[in-house]
């Protein structure tokens, strides 16, 4: 058995009501959420709103994003006393100094959307390279598919960029999921497609995956900072229904249990249906000015060089 689990959710961001952040779970299917609101919006808050509007077949795992050396790193715990690590709230907190923090409190760690913005994520901050190193010698994780960042990437190039996106490469290559739905056999016709921007953005789609193959354990989440956009980014698991948050922990850390990290996927006569995605307004103003803001960047920094 396998349930559904979106491992990067928010709620005081953008003042989410409990209530709507519960019916959009129920809507998706989803059987667990991970509340990782940002350590500036008090984590602790956000959680106890949630876990007194949960439903009961619902499982609620405690969680935060930290302001790492290294940009947004989600912190998973099996239980609340995870926000009374005061040093975890630290802005720039070292990396290491984190893993070894988590390893002593019984935390797991998961480097979020490695390939996202610039100012926050991994690969930007710390560097390819280095982040490489990092993930393949420490006990850490690495979220391989953020929902927020593959709905930006799906604008760009006019599709579902789950229905023509990427070598997925072995780790979901050997998915039951992944063979019903034919991803890899469409991989290499999708990337011959597209142009050289849209090649740049499935590049922040694909190389998360390829990094997960090096990390301790993997997890997937939707970044979901309203209710709609919950369970655009899902991991399933081979767990009970109802697993508790240290359950689903302990089948985490080993990845023969996880079938599948990526966008939602329901199961259907024919195999398996992939949630259409869609990008609202608000979202495609964001990414065209952090697309454009980018672009400035790199033509000034190469002035400078010259």
């Amino acid at each position: 058995m396998a349930i559904t689990i979106d491992f990067h959710t928010h709620l005081l961001e953008k003042d989410v009501n409990p209530k709507d952040y519960w019916k959009a779970v129920k809507a998706k299917n989803i059987d667990a959420v991970a509340m990782t609101e940002h350590v500036f919006e008090d984590p602790a808050k956000a959680y106890q709103k949630a876990f007194e509007k949960k439903p009961k077949a619902k499982t609620l795992i405690p969680g935060m994003e930290l302001e790492t050396s290294i940009g947004h790193v989600l912190a998973l715990a099996e239980d609340t006393s995870l926000f009374g690590i005061e040093e975890l709230y630290k802005k720039g907190i070292d990396i290491k100094k984190a893993i070894g923090i988590a390893e002593e409190e019984n935390v797991l760690l998961s480097i979020a959307h490695p390939w996202g913005l610039d100012y926050d994520s991994a690969a930007y901050v710390y560097g390819e390279k280095k982040l490489g190193n990092l993930v393949e010698n420490e006990n850490i994780g690495v979220e391989a598919f953020n929902g927020l960042v593959g709905n930006v990437g799906s604008f760009f190039y006019d599709t579902n960029w789950v229905k023509k996106p990427m070598n997925f490469f072995d780790y979901l290559e050997k998915s039951k999921i992944a063979k019903k739905t034919r991803i890899s056999k469409i991989a290499k016709k999708g990337k011959e497609k597209l142009d050289n921007k849209g090649k740049e953005i499935l590049e922040r789609c694909i190389k998360p995956f390829e990094l997960a193959q090096k990390a301790s354990f993997v997890t997937a989440g939707s970044d979901a900072h309203n209710p709609e956009r919950i369970g655009t980014g899902i991991t399933k698991l081979k767990a009970e229904k109802k697993a508790s948050p240290k359950k689903i922990l302990e089948k985490l850390q080993d990845k023969k249990n996880v079938e599948w990290v990526g966008p939602n996927v329901e199961e259907a006569k024919n195999g398996y249906k992939m949630e259409k995605m869609t990008i609202q307004k608000k979202e495609f103003i964001s990414g065209v000015k952090y697309a454009a803001k980018q672009a400035i960047i790199k033509k000034v920094k190469k002035r400078i060089e010259k």
